[in-house]
């Protein structure tokens, strides 16, 4: 019963921290109904990022001068902070692992032995895990830290997307205003003379066009191929339309309020459908991000599960050799298994893990194609820095267990 009360206290663990990790997720990045949601009804307010992330982002641009290398910047120094829990992630995964590799023969030998009797092998189970100090919290533990950090920096992201939009838009209504009060003066908005008003309105417009594409606007938005960094790298429009800055299509997690469309529309008119690629310039991207942080967060994934397998061996055994490799361990071969030639089922465990190591790459590659390429570049350059960190880890102990594989007292201690 003691050891069916470790395992129920274990399992109690791992829920409620998953559960208070995922209540403060859901609080960090989707309750706050204010977060990313800029009003630009005041067009002479000053606006600021009220996210600490975003606010950091901006401390690092005033420096750098380009919002994307700015992204790859603040990635690397957020790895490098977050470098000690790293390091501590992949000692547990690594104790986890030489656990596991030796209680791999014993493990078979419980099930071999408990096979048709699924409670009492759970709480043999979860025994020789509290004897060999396995522990269970560790083995998830990585994703669960990986999920936290991404929506934290996720919410922050956010914040800077709907920060430019905003900026972006304020500063291209004041070079409209100011040119529509040059030509008509300030109660522009009531001229009679719809031939003076159209001339003024188009001169206005072709002011914000040059505005909009003076090099330090552009500056600040583009970063090697990509147009508008705060748009996604595909084929959404390089400039957002009224119902995107306003949320009304796409992932509506940023936008602006307090303009109505068709104010819009007459301040954006000579630059909506611009500075694009592709047909009629509307492509902001050719899907290069999305593609290549799918292609990094599997090895990464890869790479995760090698280090968690650590000295499991590839081959497949038939039946017939698992069965000998029982009898020579001195367990009984179950008889049912016998009669029928089947192998049980994956371990639960296992096959979570695998899930995991499947969904993170479809979370990665969603996210990079449907928001901002600022938060697909930090995506990128996150599994980039991980995957040659993981490398450097795994060389490093693949020499420490050479060395102590040829050391007869480190061999023996062990």
């Amino acid at each position: 019963m003691a050891r069916l009360d470790y395992a129920r206290k274990r399992r109690m663990l791992i829920y409620a921290v998953a559960l208070l990790i995922g209540v403060c997720c859901i609080v960090l990045s989707a309750c706050n109904k204010d977060a990313g949601v800029y009003d630009v009804s005041d067009k002479g307010a000053t606006l600021e990022v009220n996210h600490f992330i975003a606010k950091f982002i901006n401390i690092l641009y005033e420096g750098i001068g380009n919002i994307g290398w700015t992204v790859v910047a603040f990635t690397v120094i957020l790895k490098l902070i977050l470098s000690p829990l790293d390091i501590w992630q992949k000692m547990i995964t690594r104790k986890n692992a030489k656990a596991m590799e030796r209680m791999k023969p014993q493990l078979e030998i419980l099930q071999a032995k408990y096979g048709d009797d699924k409670q009492k092998f759970q709480q043999e189970q979860m025994a020789l895990y509290k004897r060999e100090k396995y522990s269970t919290f560790g083995a998830c533990l990585p994703t669960i830290v990986t999920l936290v950090v991404f929506f934290v920096i996720f919410a922050g992201f956010r914040e800077m997307v709907g920060w430019k939009y905003a900026n972006d838009y304020q500063d291209c209504y004041n070079v409209y205003d100011q040119t529509m009060t040059a030509e008509l003066g300030e109660d522009w908005e009531n001229e009679a003379n719809a031939e003076l008003f159209a001339a003024a309105k188009d001169k206005a417009q072709t002011a914000v066009y040059e505005f909009y594409y003076d090099d330090a606007q552009v500056e600040s938005r583009s970063f090697l191929w990509i147009k508008n960094i705060f748009v996604p790298d595909g084929w959404q429009k390089a400039v957002p339309d009224y119902l995107t800055v306003t949320g009304q299509q796409g992932m509506v997690t940023s936008r602006i309020t307090g303009v109505q469309a068709d104010e819009y529309e007459d301040v954006m008119g000579k630059v909506l459908g611009t500075g694009g690629w592709a047909k009629e310039g509307k492509w902001n991207g050719f899907l290069i991000l999305p593609i290549l942080s799918l292609a990094l967060s599997v090895i990464s994934q890869k790479l995760m599960s090698a280090a968690q397998g650590i000295g499991e061996k590839k081959e497949k055994k038939t039946f017939k050799q698992r069965i000998e490799k029982l009898k020579n361990l001195g367990a009984p071969a179950p008889a049912q298994q016998q009669a029928n030639g089947k192998e049980k089922k994956p371990d639960q465990t296992q096959a979570s893990m695998k899930m995991m190591q499947y969904m993170m790459p479809v979370i990665t590659a969603v996210f990079a194609l449907m928001y901002s390429s600022a938060f697909a570049l930090y995506m990128l350059v996150s599994s980039l820095t991980s995957t040659v960190f993981q490398l450097a880890f795994n060389l490093v102990f693949k020499i420490v267990d050479k060395k102590k594989a040829q050391n007869p007292v480190a061999k023996k201690a062990r």
